[in-house]
């Protein structure tokens, strides 16, 4: 079959804007229907544009979405099902919203797996069967909506094909390679998808695998998509050894938690082997936000960590969320302060963000506080929720003008003329990226949309509410 593949772009620009990186869900399920002989091409409207005349000559589409991206996903599955076209749409926001995904697309593609059901589901449209015993897969009979059993989690990692990039239509437009060796997180942060996703059990892919994987591509540059490429240091320092020995040192970045500096051994693997940044989920600078994360950290952790990493030669990414019940409007003004303070090379302000499947989604939709359910704008850049200690439209304002202060003409300055030309670079996309944001027409109504809506019965003003 003649099968195209799509991920939506973001709906707004963001901190990773200036990197192209697609998803890896759609790279391997795009590998195991080319191995089965099948046409596959990939868009990523963010890496090139989509080229819609092939994507109407195809007999399925798939679309892969986010919270943020599923507008957009619905709007190209209606389009394309005008066109007679079945399509197939997946990801995590779906997996939990299927009964809303199936009045936009054909099929719904539920959790883990969807190489194996896309395989399946190509069967039963070929020769015209039951779609009944596909696991994980949604769809309409007689009206009504059918959830077929779940199909459950890949337990053997090393089983999955390696993601084929070059399926993705301008590939070459790439200049840093995801890579993916590990799934999961046994950490219970109430507003992660990851947990509710893909479980709170770690699973891993072997030395061997990852190692030929590279072998295979031959990256300039890597980023390690897993949510702390650090859960197992055994494995992670016998995987470093190995690049080194054989020769594989290429720059390469990943997320982590602040705990990989308590191991030096682990901190000299990582230097050597090209590990130039690491992206910490510090999330809160506010330890009683932190303990209410469950995030088992302390803001002396971060400290250090920050510390000890640029100590071996390691860039810092500080990734904060903002607006939890413990926040308040100082709160959100002492991270910006404390990242400048501690020398964090580059930061993200997230707005906490309800996404649906999450412990946060249903306990804050219970309470009614959940004021705006346009999925576009669940990208950690919009508030969409009542915060307990401020209004929405308070820690909107914070956010942006925590990242107009890190990122300033004053920061830029002081970085041209030490001659610190890396983060002089990411300095100017983040100047670039923020005030692009502020201009645009869209951003500036939601601001005075959010101005307008009343301050919750009880909630009191704040020192700082009124500047």
């Amino acid at each position: 079959m003649r099968i195209r593949l799509i991920e939506p772009e973001p709906p707004d620009l963001n901190i990773y804007s200036m990197i192209l990186l697609p998803r890896l869900g759609l790279p391997i399920i795009g590998a195991t229907l080319k191995a089965a002989g099948h046409d596959v091409v990939i868009y990523n409207s963010n890496i090139a544009p989509i080229e819609w005349n092939d994507v109407y000559a195809a007999d399925l589409v798939g679309i892969s979405t986010t919270t943020s991206t599923v507008t957009e996903g619905y709007r190209f599955a209606q389009e394309i099902r005008a066109k007679g076209i079945p399509v197939i749409i997946g990801g995590s926001h779906v997996t939990f919203m299927a009964d809303e995904a199936l009045e936009y697309a054909d099929f719904v593609a539920r959790g883990e797996g969807g190489e194996e059901l896309m395989l399946e589901l190509i069967a039963a449209l070929e020769s015209g069967g039951s779609f009944d015993h596909i696991k994980g897969l949604s769809f309409t009979r007689d009206g009504k909506a059918v959830h077929n059993e779940s199909r459950g989690q890949c337990t053997v990692l090393d089983e999955l094909p390696f993601p084929d990039l070059s399926l993705i239509h301008g590939y070459a437009n790439m200049k840093t390679t995801p890579m993916m060796t590990s799934w999961g997180c046994p950490f219970k942060c109430n507003f992660c998808s990851v947990t509710a996703m893909f479980g709170r059990k770690y699973r891993f892919r072997s030395a061997d695998s990852i190692i030929a994987e590279l072998k295979e591509l031959q990256p300039r540059k890597i980023f390690f998509y897993d949510d702390n490429i650090a859960a197992d240091k055994k494995r992670l320092k016998e995987l470093l050894q190995r690049m080194i020995d054989e020769d594989l040192v290429v720059p390469w970045s990943a997320q982590m938690r602040t705990d990989v500096v308590r191991d030096p051994e682990l901190l000299d693997l990582m230097h050597r082997s090209g590990c130039f940044r690491a992206y910490l989920g510090l999330e809160s600078v506010n330890q009683a936000t932190l303990d209410a994360f469950d995030k088992h950290q302390s803001v002396d952790d971060i400290v250090q960590a920050i510390r000890i990493l640029h100590e071996n030669s390691i860039e810092s990414h500080g990734m904060f969320v903002l607006g939890a019940d413990t926040d308040t409007i100082q709160s959100v003004r002492d991270t910006v302060k404390f990242a400048m303070k501690n020398h964090i090379d580059t930061i993200q302000l997230a707005a906490l963000t309800p996404l649906p499947g999450t412990p946060l989604y249903y306990e804050l939709d219970a309470a009614g506080r959940i004021f705006d359910k346009r999925w576009y704008l669940f990208d950690a850049q919009h508030v969409v929720f009542e915060p307990k200690n401020m209004t929405a439209y308070e820690l909107q304002r914070e956010a942006v003008r925590g990242y107009m202060k890190f990122y300033s003409l004053r920061q830029w300055a002081k970085y041209f003329f030490t001659f610190r030309f890396t983060k002089l670079l990411f300095q100017s996309w983040g100047w670039w990226i923020v005030r692009t944001w502020r201009k645009n027409k869209a951003n500036q109504a939601f601001m005075k949309y959010l101005q307008k809506l009343p301050r919750p019965h009880g909630q009191q003003v704040t020192a700082g509410s009124k500047r």
